[in-house]
């Protein structure tokens, strides 16, 4: 399902970050013409800056420690994301969430703060109530941590990937749309196969939409993705056009040729 069809990108000062990335200046609209969108391009190239942006403008709620809004390390994409246009297939949907790899533990940190605060709720009870009335507000309590509990489990006790991909996997709903920057930050090239399935069976049989980030073969190889490179333009190729397929091909196929040069 493709629920945002298309962007208009803002102009701005040229000199002024984000505006003044190469990428951006020749880019008045970009059309999603897949359910998977990826992102490609070197370090810099403004494919995450576009896709945390386009979060900002299409108000998805963030997984980590803070809300977009409340974020200061996003404050100079303000501008930039208010003046993108959106243009929305039918309808638009309001299910969705922006992920960055980096945001996990943020998002483990903010799980625990709720957890603290709802033991805290319960200790102001116990002090200030009695008999039914406490029975209820505590059981009230106990019902959210332990909804918190079957929804992630204890994400203290698994590695990077494996909470990475149960945040996912808890979190994502059939009708949404998801943008996701770099996920495999955080995945060995298994965790990215599992990644790559969840993704293929969610934008096939459950009507979501992804726009992803990511430097990853694994996941521009996606079925039926459309890849976006970005340098001096945007523009829309294959995966075995892209730089990371190739290197990491000609690396796998002869790394000793590589080796000489490093």
């Amino acid at each position: 399902m493709i629920f945002l069809q298309k962007i208009a990108l803002p102009t701005g000062n040229a000199r002024q970050f984000p505006f003044s990335i190469p990428a951006f200046k020749g880019l008045e609209t970009l059309d999603f013409k897949s359910p998977i969108t990826v992102f490609v391009g070197e370090n810099g190239s403004g494919k995450s800056t576009l896709l945390k942006a386009l979060a900002m403008k299409i108000n998805l709620p963030a997984i980590g420690s803070t809300d977009l809004e409340q974020d200061d390390t996003l404050t100079g994409f303000r501008e930039f994301s208010e003046g993108i246009i959106t243009r929305w297939k039918r309808t638009k949907t309001y299910r969705g969430f922006f992920f960055r790899a980096e945001d996990y533990f943020g998002f483990v940190k903010r799980l625990r703060s709720i957890d603290q605060e709802l033991k805290g709720d319960i200790v102001d009870f116990e002090k200030n109530l009695s008999g039914y009335g406490l029975k209820v507000a505590v059981g009230a309590i106990q019902g959210q941590k332990e909804a918190l509990q079957r929804k992630y489990g204890d994400l203290t006790q698994v590695s990077h990937g494996e909470g990475f991909i149960k945040v996912l996997q808890s979190r994502i709903q059939p009708e949404g749309i998801y943008l996701i920057d770099e996920p495999e930050a955080a995945l060995s090239p298994q965790r990215q196969l599992a990644l790559f399935s969840m993704i293929k069976n969610l934008a096939l049989n459950e009507n979501c939409q992804f726009i992803i980030a990511t430097h990853s073969p694994i996941l521009m190889s996606l079925p039926e993705a459309q890849i976006m490179q970005f340098d001096d333009t945007v523009h829309e190729v294959m995966v075995d056009e892209t730089e990371h397929f190739t290197i990491m091909k000609n690396f796998l196929n002869n790394p000793e040729a590589f080796l000489r040069y490093l």
